[in-house]
């Protein structure tokens, strides 16, 4: 069970009027151009006068800007501004908007000045005030107020203050509310481990004599599933994430590939009961309930979009593996991978609009988008190496991959539009098959 923190948050400076916040500035991260956003996390300052930073134990104060830093330098359309950006020199002369000296930061082009301010407190590391501005009108965009009983906490504090700020700009902050899980190779082993989006607080889940394969998180982000080869045969695995119970369960069928969730909360599976695989949902003791999908071909890789009724799925009924999309309203299914010869692992968007996957290109594999509504594919990642296993985020926005563009296998995370990728920090070791659900 995930530890639950100890610090409270408490919204700040409730007296902006509802008519400041509706033009405060605003990102439109769905729409087809980005433009930058330049912003700038100033020093931490002490909240009272004649106390210190330095008492604050473990750095805390500068560990939490640097955090913050780090977290928004994953979101493509912030440009990060350094001390060196400003004339002047960086310190913003007060953490409250009456206070910064907003002129130089407009002088070095800022267009969000983020602040903190500390105070001791006993027993604990201390209580922080985190607020970012807009630099040309001085109007408040977020305030928020945290206790933090113990430096563990820094992270997630940094986490949520990002989160609201993102959902303040641009109506979504879900990037720092998800999880990814991730195969891990040990040696001949490869373990599922877990980490936040930005690569934060890995764990590891499972510690299983095998090989763990293709996991895919419930669509409320409270069970994960996954198979497992030993030597003798294939097992599905749940894991759930509040008891931290792990089940391993025998299907029928010599082969289990891909396993996932629909949105009501059945596992879907392919299995080879009759031969090429075809796709079953389960039942809720995982004995094989209905087929969703069967045919003379091989059918594996499933993904539903939140709504429950597009799933796309991989199949070589036209001799190479394209993907397909299936409404399981009409029982109609389309191909959606119009170019290539061998497109694999697809995910489709929460909102059912667009599907990610891998197609072979060259003799690697790279990922292309494509629009349902209008047809069209377009590539989203180029370079060296291969890049496989897309998966959506929670919020449609971003699209975590493994990639061997720097060397073995490590998670990257790009945007819908194509944004250059970032390494997901997630250890030693190489890391494939990525799977994002909410927290």
């Amino acid at each position: 069970m995930k530890k639950k923190l100890l610090f409270c948050v408490v919204a700040l400076l409730w007296w902006i009027a509802s008519a400041h916040a509706a033009n405060v500035m605003s990102i439109d991260i769905y729409g087809p151009g980005q433009s930058k956003v330049n912003l700038f996390v100033a020093s931490p300052l002490p909240k009272d006068a004649g106390t210190s930073l330095a008492t604050i134990p473990n750095n805390a104060p500068e560990d939490l800007n640097q955090r913050i830093h780090a977290n928004c330098g994953f979101l493509p359309f912030f440009a990060m501004l350094t001390a060196r950006d400003i004339v002047g020199g960086p310190s913003p002369g007060g953490y409250v908007g009456q206070n910064i000296d907003f002129h130089k930061f407009q002088l070095a082009r800022a267009d969000i000045i983020v602040t903190a301010a500390w105070s001791p407190r006993p027993g604990g590391v201390g209580e922080v005030e985190l607020r970012a501005y807009e630099v040309y009108t001085g109007r408040l965009v977020v305030g928020k107020g945290y206790g933090v009983a113990n430096p563990q906490q820094i992270p997630e504090v940094a986490a949520r203050f990002c989160a609201d700020l993102m959902e303040a700009l641009t109506g979504n902050g879900d990037f720092f509310r998800s999880n990814l899980a991730m195969v891990k190779r040990e040696g001949t082993r490869k373990q599922i481990y877990m980490s936040t989006a930005q690569g934060q607080n890995i764990q590891k889940i499972t510690n299983l004599d095998g090989i763990c394969m293709s996991p895919a998180w419930s669509h409320d982000g409270q069970r994960l599933v996954f198979v497992l080869l030993e030597k003798r045969f294939h097992s599905l695995c749940v894991w759930d994430r509040q008891s931290r119970a792990l089940q391993k369960k025998r299907l029928p069928g010599n082969t289990l590939v891909a396993p996932t969730f629909s949105p009501q909360g059945s596992v879907v599976i392919s299995l080879d009961m009759r031969g090429n695989p075809d796709i079953y949902e389960l039942r809720s003791d995982f004995s094989v309930g209905r087929v969703l999908e069967e045919n003379w071909a091989i059918d594996i890789g499933p993904d539903f979009d939140r709504s429950g009724q597009k799933m796309v799925f991989v199949s070589s009924r036209l001799g190479n593996p394209h993907v397909f999309l299936k409404n399981l309203s009409s029982g109609s299914v389309q191909r959606i991978s119009l170019t290539g010869k061998y497109n694999t692992g697809p995910s489709i968007s929460p909102d059912g609009t667009q599907v990610v996957f891998a197609q072979m290109v060259g003799g690697q594999h790279k990922i292309f988008l494509a629009d349902l509504a209008s047809g069209r594919e377009r590539q989203l990642t180029f370079g060296p190496g291969s890049d496989e296993d897309p998966t959506w985020s929670p919020d449609g926005y971003f699209v975590a991959f493994a990639s061997t563009r720097s060397g073995g296998s490590q998670i990257y995370v790009t945007t819908k539009h194509g944004d250059e990728p970032i390494l997901i920090p997630t250890g030693a070791g190489e890391t494939s098959s990525p799977a994002w659900g909410k927290l």
